[in-house]
């Protein structure tokens, strides 16, 4: 008799583990679902509200809105789970970071300087900077804190909670991403051709996910990154505006991005086989 209520207890143990497990599962993919939908209709309301709006400095503060939509809706959906604390807390700390202010500064500093010299040596043009106005400067600034903590801090470890496999998680990102700067083309902002843009997510939103992954998820790396890289291309004068109309830079640069994510991914494979190598020598 108490083997078969042990038995019992045991199978409503585990009955309960389940449920419990489903009900997580079920109230991240609603968070999922409600992350998504802010941070797309942010900047749709921004965009709105501009139209309405004459005065200057406020359409500005709504730009400033619309680009800070991913990590406003994070924070939003982190505090009605009463979870934003100790998730920042996670997110920005001392750990690994100088690696995340450096790595991804040299990173971005190199694939810049290589596209423009590589650009001006094949068709002869001149190596010439681009200007940056303060206005400029400011929004790029801005891409320290507007976007990465939404996209690289929140949902991509959500979507692998949801069971997505670690390769494939940053391509979704990326296409999510890519999507989400819908508002900036409907207001001219982005003069790339949009498959050239779609290629160009994808591949530095893997990365974004290399960055977090040597830092131990310190969220410093993927913003230096991505503060970095809005820089660097108006310096490089990058921009098919800046070369007037001429894609030929940026098709450049996502190669070179291609490449530095191939030979970084390699060099992380090498020191992780000689840790384990070094690890099993010890212990033998």
């Amino acid at each position: 008799m108490m083997v078969t209520d042990m038995a019992q207890c045991g199978k409503g143990k585990r009955q309960g583990s389940n449920m419990n497990s489903e009900y997580t599962t079920e109230k991240e993919c609603k968070n999922l679902i409600l992350f998504l939908f802010a941070s797309f209709l942010i900047p749709l309301a921004a965009i709105v509200a501009q139209t309405m709006i004459s005065n200057e400095f406020i359409c500005f503060m709504l730009y400033g809105i619309q680009a800070a939509a991913p990590t406003i809706s994070a924070i939003m959906v982190l505090c009605l789970n009463k979870k934003a604390k100790p998730y920042f807390t996670e997110m920005f700390r001392r750990e690994h970071l100088k690696m995340a202010v450096f790595l991804p500064l040299m990173i971005a500093c190199v694939t810049m300087i290589l596209t423009k010299i590589i650009f001006c040596a094949l068709t002869g043009s001149v190596f010439r900077l681009g200007k940056i106005s303060l206005a400029q400067f400011v929004i790029i600034l801005w891409a320290l804190v507007a976007e990465e903590t939404g996209w690289r801090g929140y949902l991509e470890p959500l979507l692998r909670m949801q069971g997505v496999p670690g390769w494939m998680a940053p391509c979704m990102v990326g296409a999510i991403w890519c999507l989400w700067h819908y508002h900036f083309f409907l207001q001219n902002g982005v003069e790339v051709p949009i498959p050239l843009f779609f290629m160009g997510c994808i591949i530095e939103s893997y990365i974004y996910s290399f960055f977090m992954g040597v830092t131990n998820n310190n969220i410093v790396s993927a913003m230096m990154y991505h503060f970095a890289w809005n820089l660097l291309i108006h310096i490089m004068a990058i921009n098919p505006v800046e070369n007037n109309g001429n894609i030929f830079p940026y098709i450049i640069l996502n190669i070179l991005e291609a490449l530095a994510l191939a030979v970084l991914w390699i060099v992380r494979r090498i020191n992780r086989r000689a840790s384990q190598f070094t690890g099993n020598t010890n212990v033998s």
